[in-house]
């Protein structure tokens, strides 16, 4: 009875809102992708030789195959979206501020456990387009000072890209990083409720209590993402999966479109320049977010951290828009993935036609 009264019973100020329900439907997200991902591992075999081969037989003749990783795929693209939404939210309405700002702190490397595990899992389905992106992506851990080329190589897994890295990236995926964002979420919501919700002024309502008003108001958000996900799910046939990986074959690289905006933002440093825009340039704008709760008791201050914030997001919107417009006016990218269905689907009739299982 303590532990349901603590968990529910909660006070908050000016009643129930629906710009709280952001925190809750990502924790619902996470978890959808813990269990997702799970059945999925039963399933996936992480090795350079089997991994395509594993993903194909998930998605094409597995039971249900095609709505788990479809879930698993469309819940990884909600989730970035819902980070930015709760981000905003908590420094629009200042609950970032002291003695908030290890909650702040909390949350934003949260984000960056999110983001590396969608940038592990690109790898793991072993296809052209996860291969080459992720060529390109630890590429760039070899511009980092001074110890760019050894870090290069640990994730790499040695000299060249190959098994070690795809069981390097299987590990980092599945264990190092669900175990951190366990332990942060648990920090995260123990910081949050040590200091109680911080609430957007003025009152509008008179005071209420987590349950049973705010507690309906998360579960009818994070029903409407699943639906939103599984909306996708059907459109799609769950997820799209290139030809295999084929290092002697040229494949032009791109990441996922939550990382598009930084591909694009590399090309204003091409020539010797690419350290500015992938180490310098994003290192001082995460430093700078890591400095806001000082600035943000400052009443200017704060409005300066919510217009950088919108800069910085219309900015990274705008660059996802220019590369996509880009690559939909270049016949050689869409000539290449024409190409790469194609020789996907040629894969799967000649191993069929020499009769071996799709398993």
């Amino acid at each position: 009875r303590k532990i349901t009264k603590e968990a529910l019973y909660e006070p908050i100020p000016g009643g129930a809102r629906w710009r709280y329900i952001w925190g809750s439907t990502l924790t619902f997200a996470i978890a959808v992708q813990f269990i997702t991902g799970m059945f999925l591992w039963m399933a996936y075999s992480p090795s350079a030789q089997t991994a395509w081969e594993s993903v194909y037989y998930i998605q094409h003749e597995m039971k249900g195959g095609w709505i788990l990783r479809g879930i698993h795929h469309w819940t990884a693209q909600a989730m970035t979206i819902l980070l930015v939404l709760h981000l905003m939210q908590v420094l629009i309405d200042g609950a970032y501020k002291a003695p908030r700002e290890l909650n702040f702190w909390t949350g934003l490397i949260l984000l960056q456990l999110v983001l590396g595990l969608s940038l592990t899992g690109y790898l793991l389905p072993w296809d052209q387009k996860g291969y080459w992106a992720t060529k390109v992506a630890t590429n760039l851990m070899g511009l980092v000072p001074w110890v760019g080329d050894d870090l290069q190589r640990l994730v790499v897994g040695g000299s060249d890209y190959g098994h070690h890295t795809l069981t390097r990236f299987f590990a980092l995926h599945a264990g190092v990083l669900p175990m951190g964002i366990i332990a942060l979420i648990g920090a995260h919501i123990y910081f949050f409720r040590k200091q109680g919700i911080h609430t957007k002024k003025p009152h509008k309502k008179k005071d209420g209590m987590f349950w049973p008003d705010q507690v309906l108001m998360d579960a009818v958000a994070c029903l409407a993402v699943l639906i939103t996900v599984l909306v996708f799910v059907r459109m799609f046939h769950g997820a799209h999966l290139s030809a295999p990986a084929n290092p002697a074959e040229s494949f032009p690289a791109r990441p996922d479109w939550y990382f598009l905006f930084l591909f694009q933002f590399l090309k204003y440093f091409e020539g010797g320049r690419e350290i500015l825009g992938a180490i310098i340039i994003p290192g001082a704008v995460m430093t700078f977010m890591f400095v806001m709760p000082f600035l943000g008791g400052w009443k200017l201050g704060h409005r300066f951290n919510v217009f950088f914030i919108v800069v910085l997001l219309v900015g990274a919107g705008y660059l996802t828009w220019e590369a996509m417009d880009a690559d939909k006016r270049n016949p050689e990218y869409q000539a290449a993935l024409v190409q790469s269905d194609k020789d996907s689907h040629r894969v799967v009739e000649l191993a069929r036609g020499l009769g071996i299982p799709p398993e």
